[in-house]
């Protein structure tokens, strides 16, 4: 609502209504969908929003959804310079790059929840690691043997610089989620799984010893959970925990499950 009270008086009232309610910011780069009928206000509402978060220093446009197996959205830069930034989360820090990676502010709370879960000495992978928003915060606060994979570049090398920053030692294993390079079993897997993957989590059962938990993220529709829920429990899953983590479009939430393999 602050946004738009900025735009008040430079707005008429139809284009007003059109302009996004939110917006996410991680670091100092606000991220915000602007509709292609407010191509010509773009500039003004850039700048509206950067009177009103004064930590802000860039921002960017969302052009297309978090796509392919890089996950990485299309982004146009309308105020700034750069796509570049450094996030401070859950007492960690995290250089990010918007346009090469995918990272997300979103799930804060869930990756201090994960934290909270793991146990001093356990084996855990994180699959989709990204730049580190899960792995570096466990291997931060817990003595474990951690281990990142992803098939982003981009993402490895920040991943490779965030671990620097952090203090922290993790194997980084730049390889496809499908078949990954590991001839032992983890305690623990971390499942930060994209739009539409489920599949992914068949290769994460390969991987998990008996007795051990992956944390799986998904997205449903709404009407789909209980369906979900049922064919998780068919497939001899133990359903420890689940939430519901946040809208992510109209009836589609994200939601995370905390699996344990019999």
């Amino acid at each position: 609502m602050l946004l738009k009270s900025a735009l008040e008086n430079l707005l008429p009232s139809e284009k007003l209504n059109l302009v996004p309610k939110g917006f996410e910011v991680i670091g100092d780069i606000a991220i915000i969908n602007i509709p292609k009928s407010l191509d010509g206000e773009k500039y003004l509402i850039a700048k509206a929003l950067v009177s009103q978060r004064k930590d802000v220093r860039c921002v960017l446009r969302k052009v297309s959804k978090v796509r392919g197996e890089e996950r990485v959205g299309d982004f146009e830069l309308i105020f700034g310079d750069r796509t570049t930034t450094i996030h401070r989360e859950n007492n960690c820090l995290f250089h990010v790059d918007i346009a090469g990676t995918y990272f997300s502010g979103k799930l804060a709370y869930e990756r201090d929840r994960i934290v909270q879960e793991v146990s001093n000495g356990e084996d855990v992978l994180v699959m989709f690691c990204g730049v580190g928003p899960f792995l570096v915060p466990i291997g931060k606060n817990r003595d474990v043997n951690i281990t990142g994979l992803d098939m982003n570049p981009v993402a490895c090398s920040l991943l490779r610089k965030n671990l620097a920053v952090n203090g922290i030692e993790a194997g980084i294993v730049l390889a496809d989620g499908g078949a990954p390079p590991f001839r032992k079993l983890f305690d623990r897997i971390v499942m930060p799984t994209p739009y539409g993957q489920d599949y992914f989590l068949n290769h994460a059962e390969n991987l998990l010893k008996s007795g051990g938990i992956v944390h799986f993220y998904t997205f449903k529709k709404d009407f789909e959970i209980d369906h979900f829920k049922r064919l998780l429990e068919e497939k001899g899953w133990e359903i420890e925990f689940f939430r519901d983590c946040g809208n992510v479009a109209p009836r589609v939430k994200r939601y995370v499950f905390d699996l344990k393999k019999p």
